[in-house]
């Protein structure tokens, strides 16, 4: 009878533990947050005019360079920046920012949530460059940035800045790598809410040589997926493209090549097999000889690998120039699109997306892209917003945007992904133990 007693005991004990420990799990993991961080926009510096695309006039906004970081309604679809940086809570929408030198050149970027690494392939820091690197940290707290230049000499001391809470810091590239004629650059943050910019401005003397916003990707990967590359064609020639790499490694990678377009598929002369020595910035002359329109470039290496192409563009008669970047697998998103009227493309082996298009009067519409190695699709002036969902694998885009004052390029990435953090339940346990 002890023994039965001792036993039933034990069982019960052992049942009691049990229980209070799936209990507690299902309380401390049954609670969750779930948000989109608010998206950073960049600075509109001197001389430039910046639009924010909306897709609601309700949509949060605040601004850096101020103590407060309260949010109001932005009123607008369209928002005008006049000085500093827009912090935006849009939510599931991506915000596109469209930057404009008038008469000049013109470029697009998405906004984005705070990113702890960034690279950017693009630009130059010689004489002819105007161009800047514009860090902003949004956060309460100072922010520590370290920058890592390579050029086609190899890769440059590292320097770290330091940014104080709410602000922005512009960086003139000439300063940054003197002399360079091709840059890449990697932002890694070390504290703070940090996003960083890069403009590629040129001139000569009183000449305006063009302009451009190259956008951020992430780490270097074996596969490279340009998706958008314009290809214009003149009475006698097409339009210049360079294909500039950078192995960010500490081995030498071999690469191979294909170009995707609606006139087929081939690879183009003097890239495949063709060695890429690391840490340095490689450039490769392409020449494209094919009829006007878009073309992807599909690249694969043995080892990580950065990369962009280079284009000379003509747009409403004015001459300027695109950087074209590499963009990550298509994913469910929506894109603000409001006074833009983007040419969207897609690429991959086999292209299948569904377009969700809302118009500014309210009304909506489905479309459904099927198609190999290519598709392009034009976006009216009158839709705020496209959404893409039931997407291939493989699958990447970007959209290319025109304007009187030149050319943009943005991959489509959503700028602000739904993160989820637990809510820390209270255990009255604690009080009284």
């Amino acid at each position: 009878m002890k023994n039965r007693r001792v036993l039933i005991l034990a069982v019960a004990t052992a049942a009691t533990v049990f229980l209070s420990n799936i209990l507690n799990f299902t309380a401390s993991t049954s609670r969750f947050n779930e948000s989109y961080p608010a998206v950073v926009c960049p600075p509109n510096i001197s001389g430039l005019t910046t639009a924010i695309s909306l897709t609601s006039p309700k949509t949060l906004v605040r601004k850096t360079g101020t103590s407060s970081m309260k949010t109001a309604e932005v009123g607008f679809r369209r928002y005008a920046v006049a000085a500093q940086s827009a912090v935006i809570e849009a939510g599931p929408v991506t915000p596109v920012v469209w930057q404009v030198r008038k008469g000049v050149w013109a470029g697009a970027v998405p906004c984005s949530a705070p990113i702890a690494s960034q690279w950017f392939v693009g630009a130059i820091a010689d004489i002819t460059s105007k161009g800047s690197l514009n860090i902003v940290n949004s956060g309460l707290g100072r922010a520590l940035v370290e920058i890592t230049l390579f050029n086609e000499n190899g890769e440059l001391a590292p320097r770290s800045i330091s940014l104080k809470p709410n602000s922005y810091a512009s960086l003139s590239l000439a300063t940054l790598a003197p002399g360079s004629k091709e840059i890449a650059i990697h932002l890694l943050s070390r504290s703070g809410r940090v996003n960083g910019f890069l403009i590629d401005e040129r001139g000569k003397g009183l000449q305006a040589l063009g302009g451009d916003l190259v956008n951020s990707t992430g780490d270097a990967t074996k596969t490279l997926q340009i998706p958008a590359i314009p290809q214009q064609t003149g009475r006698n020639s097409s339009t210049p493209h360079t294909l500039r790499l950078l192995v960010p490694g500490d081995v030498d990678a071999r690469i191979s090549a294909e170009i995707r377009s609606t006139d087929g598929t081939f690879s183009p002369v003097g890239i495949n097999g063709r060695t890429i020595a690391h840490k340095k910035v490689v450039e490769i002359p392409m020449d494209i000889t094919m009829a006007s329109g878009k073309f992807a470039l599909h690249i694969t290496s043995d080892q990580p690998i950065l990369g962009s192409v280079f284009s000379r563009t003509l747009s409403g008669g004015k001459r300027d120039f695109v950087w074209s970047t590499g963009a990550s697998q298509l994913s469910e998103f929506t894109l603000a699109t409001t006074g833009l009227a983007p040419t969207l493309v897609f690429t991959g082996k086999r292209v299948k997306v569904t377009l969700d298009l809302t118009y500014t009067n309210g009304k909506s519409k489905s479309v459904k892209i099927d198609a190999e190695d290519i598709a392009t699709f034009v976006v009216s002036s009158s839709v705020r917003s496209v959404s893409f969902s039931q997407i291939s694998t493989g699958t990447s885009g970007a959209a290319l945007i025109t304007s009187k004052s030149g050319y943009g390029y943005i991959p489509l990435n959503p700028g602000s992904v739904l993160t989820k953090s637990s809510i820390p339940a209270s255990n009255i346990r604690v009080l009284n133990p």
